[in-house]
């Protein structure tokens, strides 16, 4: 190779190193400004859908769990920090993509088989949506409360189903307030995932399928307990400011 040849691709290398380089420092700026500066931690988070009873070591191997950075108030407190605790159990239901992997979504055979099926009343099923905080009542519903279930047809606000049981928020079957993790003070609250389990019947487990497939904008409201379910009007544009 000619000495100008020579200087023409060690240029040509230099050049591809430092795009790299600069590639690698706006891509991470990128994530801390989408993070808004948040401090970031590291959590093993699922990235492929794992059905209820994979084995840890299918989970691990399989590529389902993924070492990443979040945000440190994402982060529970009983998230997992070493894959090897889960290796010999099983998922004990199925998780979506983006959770946190905390120690309750592994356990044994015997709880991954028959512990959350244990919570669903006779003829009815689990149904899972999701529903963002400020439409979710500020997160507050756990597992035990009851629900009215409204969405938006036709620019009009109606009521779809009421008085729905919540079995699972998130990653939980149990009703508990935010937990501090160890060391550093930050209150995590329990459901970071926005995802709430209901107990319903069939038809009414394919209303909140269809009602989430169609982007109907699921909207929830806590009722007290022992509520007396009753018609409520739909509101509509119309009639939105003359009260009831």
């Amino acid at each position: 190779m000619t000495p100008k040849r020579t200087i023409v691709v060690a240029v040509a290398v230099a050049v591809g190193v430092a795009a790299s380089v600069l590639s690698y420092v706006f891509l991470n700026g990128a994530q801390q400004r989408a993070y808004h500066n948040a401090k970031l931690v590291n959590a093993y988070v699922i990235v492929k859908a794992v059905p209820a009873t994979l084995s840890g070591a299918q989970a691990i191997s399989g590529g389902y769990i993924q070492d990443k950075k979040v945000p440190r108030e994402f982060r529970p407190s009983s998230a997992v920090t070493k894959l090897a605790t889960i290796e010999n159990e099983q998922a004990v239901a199925p998780f979506a993509v983006g959770q946190v992997l905390v120690s309750s979504m592994f356990g044994s055979a015997a709880s991954a088989a028959n512990g959350f099926s244990k919570l669903i009343p006779a003829g009815h099923v689990a149904v899972t949506a999701q529903v963002d905080q400020s439409h979710a009542v500020g997160d507050f519903p756990g597992p035990g409360d009851h629900v009215d279930l409204m969405v938006t047809v036709n620019n009009a606000e109606t009521i779809l189903l009421q008085d729905v049981t919540i079995i699972a928020d998130g990653q939980s079957t149990v009703t508990a307030p935010g937990t501090t993790s160890s060391g550093d003070g930050v209150t995590t609250p329990l459901n970071t995932t926005g995802l709430y389990t209901f107990a319903v019947t069939p038809t009414d487990a394919e209303r909140i399928a269809l009602a989430e497939q169609e982007g109907l904008g699921l909207y929830m409201t806590l009722v007290p307990p022992n509520t007396t379910q009753s018609t409520v009007p739909s509101v509509t544009q119309g009639n939105i400011t003359n009260g009831q």
